[in-house]
């Protein structure tokens, strides 16, 4: 298999993955245009023997995989490679299609999401409400467990009460995902979590979910609340879990 079948191969399984070209050099074993494939769990491809450099530039792999950044970088004298990021389209899934899902899609779609929104209720969840968009008319659960979630889907869990909450979460955080959101009061929240944690999701994964959900940004109006979902979907995606969650500092839940 080819480094480009194998990383089309790798992309279609939902793969994240860090691509290595060298740019220039002086050093024949390393020529222009060679190309080495990472990816997070440590594995390599390519045909490139990397000798002495495989822990450097694995070193700088990780860290890009870490922040998703890309970059020029000098790997010894005479080396210059640059580190790319390709990854699968990023899927939002927003569970819930009331009021704040309206503008959420929409901001979600124009930063580059593909967004899928599940509810029960087709006068809510419906095509003409959620142009462009994947709109599935089902009972939450059910549907979860159908749909192929990975490490390039985002879920915004709001739905219009608790224990639609807890249907959806009790599904969603069994499995990996790049970012799990939650809205809700403080009481509604923990409640949820409670409950979470008495069917046995590991306190661990729970620690994972963003809630309150979104940036502080003092958010009050739907659109509001939808934006500030979207601008923590996107640091997210740009800058890594835990660059994000820095980001977000004391956050407050919208109403």
């Amino acid at each position: 298999m080819s480094i480009a079948e194998h990383l089309t191969d790798l992309i279609d399984k939902g793969k994240t993955v860090c691509l290595v070209t060298v740019i220039q050099s002086d050093r024949p074993e390393f020529p222009p245009g060679a190309k080495v494939l990472f990816l997070p769990d440590g594995s390599i491809g390519g045909t490139v023997p990397l000798g002495e450099l495989t822990e450097p530039l694995a070193q700088l792999a990780h860290a890009a995989l870490a922040c998703k950044k890309k970059q020029l970088t000098d790997l010894a004298p005479g080396l210059r490679v640059f580190i790319d990021m390709l990854a699968p389209e990023a899927r939002l899934l927003i569970c819930g299609a009331g009021h704040i899902a309206v503008p959420l899609a929409l901001f979600a779609r124009e930063v580059g999401f593909s967004v899928t929104v599940l509810d029960d209720r087709p006068d809510f969840a419906n095509t003409s409400r959620f142009p462009g968009c994947e709109v599935l008319v089902e009972d939450f659960a059910p549907a979860l467990r159908r749909l192929p979630l990975g490490s390039d889907t985002y879920a915004a869990v709001i739905t219009r009460g608790h224990e639609h909450d807890f249907e959806c979460l009790l599904e969603i955080l069994p499995k990996e995902t790049a970012y799990v959101g939650l809205i809700g009061s403080r009481r509604r929240v923990e409640f949820v979590k409670l409950e979470l944690r008495k069917r046995g999701i590991p306190s661990a994964r729970l620690d994972l979910l963003y809630t309150p959900i979104g940036l502080p940004i003092g958010a009050e109006s739907p659109a509001e609340i939808a934006l500030c979902i979207a601008a923590e979907l996107v640091a997210t995606r740009r800058l890594g879990k835990e660059a994000a969650r820095g980001v977000q500092g004391e956050r407050r839940v919208g109403p």
